[in-house]
């Protein structure tokens, strides 16, 4: 994904205009040809580098 850091904070950083590009992995659990669970899952710390900070 790729995306513009603009309106809500995230991390508590404020919005920078900066583009970030991630990777996401997304795991889907079908029930009767229905999503019944979604999870998804992120590199956090490589958007927030890529924002000029880290944990």
């Amino acid at each position: 994904m790729e995306g513009t850091h603009t309106g809500i904070p995230f991390f508590s950083i404020t919005s920078t205009g900066s583009t970030v590009r991630f990777s996401l992995m997304m795991f889907l659990r079908f029930k009767n040809g229905k999503i019944i669970e979604k999870r998804s899952h992120v590199d956090v710390n490589d958007i927030l580098r890529q924002l000029g900070t880290t944990f």
